[in-house]
């Protein structure tokens, strides 16, 4: 099994997309957060052996994403032992690292990394590297992920750069990219 956590804000008008809040509005700002997120998720559905975590900011938040993110996701969801899940899909909302064989952080906010991209990422990881990385284009990074257990002197595998979606023009250019239906399907939902 193979952990991937997410951080991810409560999606309010005033606490996210700052940039996009002066182009458009605080509530405008919120609701294409909330379509990034969801389609980011998306994206990710049916990655096998995988649990995701959602690290929800505030901490005292959770509750409130969860009401509102997983009816987005899926129609039923079965609850377990601090985890819900249902078909494609385990998710949680905090916890230890446990045992998982790979612990990998994503970018909620960078929809291009869906269930493929991670998959391939991970081929090999903890026998041929020690970790991947995925820079983000204007710095930072959209995806890490190591195996614990692996011999820190195998190689670390770069991924090619992907864009995180923070500004009104890095959202016009994902509309216009092959993600731009799923992305203004989730934008529409969010009405």
């Amino acid at each position: 099994m193979r952990l991937l956590t997410l951080k991810i804000q409560e999606p309010l008008p005033g606490l996210v997309y700052p940039e996009m809040a002066v182009d458009h509005g605080p509530d405008e700002a919120a609701r294409r957060y909330r379509a990034v997120a969801v389609t980011t998720l998306r994206q990710l559905r049916g990655l096998a052996d995988t649990r995701f975590r959602l690290s929800v900011e505030p901490s005292d938040a959770h509750e409130a994403v969860r009401f509102w993110l997983l009816p987005r996701l899926a129609e039923k969801w079965q609850a377990g032992d601090g985890f819900f899940r249902t078909n494609g899909w385990e998710i949680d909302f905090g916890g230890n690292a446990g045992p998982f064989e790979i612990q990998a952080s994503g970018e909620i906010l960078c929809p291009f990394l869906g269930s493929r991209w991670v998959h391939t990422a991970l081929l090999g990881l903890g026998r041929t590297t020690h970790q991947v990385i995925g820079p983000a284009i204007g710095g930072g990074e959209y995806f890490r992920a190591h195996a614990p257990d692996s011999p820190a002197e195998l190689e670390t595998r770069i991924l090619p750069e992907l864009p995180v979606i923070q500004t009104s023009e890095h959202w016009q250019q994902a509309l216009d990219s092959a993600l731009g239906p799923a992305l203004k399907k989730a934008w529409e939902e969010e009405a």
